[in-house]
């Protein structure tokens, strides 16, 4: 069920194109409980941040397309619970172009070091590069003292993508 979801989701986002839903993409799917209390949760983001009418827009076209495929209806069950929304903070970023969005923003990052040791740092995404064929980078520019303001460019750290265990966006006080 929840492969047949993620292909939904796909295909609408595919043609979002000129809707309110254009410019996000699928992030993850989660369905769980039992038929009588099904529960589907679906995550959405857009390069500069998903907005509440992107997410309301999806959810009734995914909403309208379960309940009208009876197999599928029967799979979710008539009291199924949806919901459509973007990553919350403290959320893990989970792919890649999902860097994007967080350019300036304080992210908390384990990783492992050249040695094959897991460190931590936090400090603010300078820079992203992401690639399909060879190795995806970021920049972090790393944090200095209690106020958590960034250092100087030259402490800036790169990071290849294969290297980060987690990334989690940070709330800035």
């Amino acid at each position: 069920m929840q492969e047949r979801i993620r292909n939904i989701v796909l295909q609408l986002v595919a043609e979002s194109v000129g809707t309110r839903g254009e410019g996000a993409y699928l992030v993850d799917v989660k369905v769980m409980g039992k038929a009588s209390s099904r529960k589907i949760e679906i995550l959405m983001d857009a390069d500069c941040g998903i907005r509440i009418h992107q997410c309301v827009w999806f959810s009734r076209r995914i909403r309208e397309i379960i309940e009208a495929d009876e197999e599928l209806l029967d799979l979710a069950g008539d009291n199924f619970d949806l919901m459509v929304s973007s990553p919350g903070l403290g959320e893990p970023v989970i792919l890649p172009r999902q860097y994007i969005r967080h350019i300036g923003k304080l992210l908390k990052i384990r990783y492992t070091d050249s040695e094959g040791e897991q460190k931590e740092l936090s400090g603010h995404l300078q820079d992203v590069s992401l690639h399909e064929e060879g190795k995806s980078w970021i920049v972090i520019l790393t944090e200095s003292g209690k106020k958590r303001k960034p250092t100087s460019a030259a402490e800036g750290m790169l990071l290849y993508l294969d290297q980060v265990i987690c990334a989690v966006p940070e709330a800035e006080l």
